[in-house]
């Protein structure tokens, strides 16, 4: 821990600056997508790509890899558009490790449980979100997550954003311009709400320690399932180092990891106006989390 807040304060500023300059143009291509989808007829083929069971948890997982909250953002934000059904945005979420994998990386005694996790999360991640868009296809709900789509500012789809005046085909220079205020409007809400989450876990972290070392057996990944759920850098920091020191057990890593989704779900609070919805998402991520730990706790490894 930092000797004192004003040190604590400007190094998580640091870091959250450089979180959202590195988010930046993943948002700006997911609103330029979502932009020309929502404009262009040519686009069709796209929207029913991203839209589709399985081809869309299968690459939302593979992106998500990736170690960078970026794509939980970006999935969030084309779901909350109505472009992509609740299975993928799971398994985005699942996907996500945000900081730990380069710690794991850089630890000599954990680089050999990379990969396991690595392969953990993807599968779990595309499994569960094609389980979620397939349960949800035969109790009859729509594939996407509503059968009108929901914009952030409660409009239905069909035409262009409340915000915007991007006309009905949508240049490429209607489209752009557009796309770049509404990734930087998120990236502001990022950098916020991650600067303050960020300094509190850093101020917490020694507490966030003790909950993740706590329990033994099953009660270990289910406490590291709710741990996860806090979008903040230190979160993760906090599993990876527990497991780098004996503290975190294999099956609570993966359980915690998998319920950090980074700031995406920051994102679905604050976008999304189903909230019913939103508290669906949050559970089925506990409930994923908690059974990805516990088939850890069974697995050759």
């Amino acid at each position: 821990m930092f000797e004192t807040i004003p040190d604590i304060i400007k190094e998580v500023l640091s870091e959250s600056l450089v979180h959202t300059a590195r988010m930046l143009p993943i948002l700006v291509t997911a609103f330029v997508v979502v932009e020309t989808v929502s404009h262009r007829a040519e686009a069709a083929w796209l929207r029913r790509g991203m839209a589709h069971p399985w081809i869309g948890p299968v690459a939302a997982a593979a992106l998500g890899l990736l170690p960078q909250c970026g794509f939980s953002v970006a999935t969030t934000s084309l779901y909350v558009e109505g472009f992509i059904p609740t299975g993928s945005l799971l398994a985005s979420y699942i996907a996500t490790s945000d900081e730990a994998i380069p710690i794991l990386m850089a630890n000599p005694s954990t680089l050999a449980w990379v990969l396991p996790l690595l392969g953990t999360k993807l599968v779990w991640g595309a499994v569960a979100g094609i389980a979620v868009n397939y349960g949800a296809r035969k109790a009859g709900r729509p594939k996407r997550p509503g059968s009108t789509p929901e914009l952030p500012g409660g409009s239905p789809a069909g035409g262009p954003h409340p915000h915007t005046c991007v006309g009905t085909k949508g240049t490429i220079r209607e489209i752009v311009p557009h796309a770049l205020s509404r990734a930087l409007r998120i990236a502001a809400m990022v950098f916020v709400l991650s600067s303050l989450f960020n300094v509190a876990g850093h101020l917490f972290s020694d507490r966030l320690s003790e909950a993740a070392a706590s329990g033994e057996g099953i009660i270990q990944p289910l406490a590291a399932s709710f741990l996860g759920l806090i979008p903040s850098c230190a979160t993760s920091v906090v599993l990876a180092e527990g497991f780098g020191s004996g503290l975190v057990s294999f099956p609570a890593l993966v359980s915690g990891l998998t319920a950090n989704s980074g700031m995406g779900i920051l994102v679905l609070i604050k976008e999304s106006r189903n909230r019913a919805r939103t508290v669906g998402v949050v559970v089925l991520l506990i409930v994923s989390a908690f059974i990805s730990g516990t088939l850890a706790s069974i697995a050759p490894f």
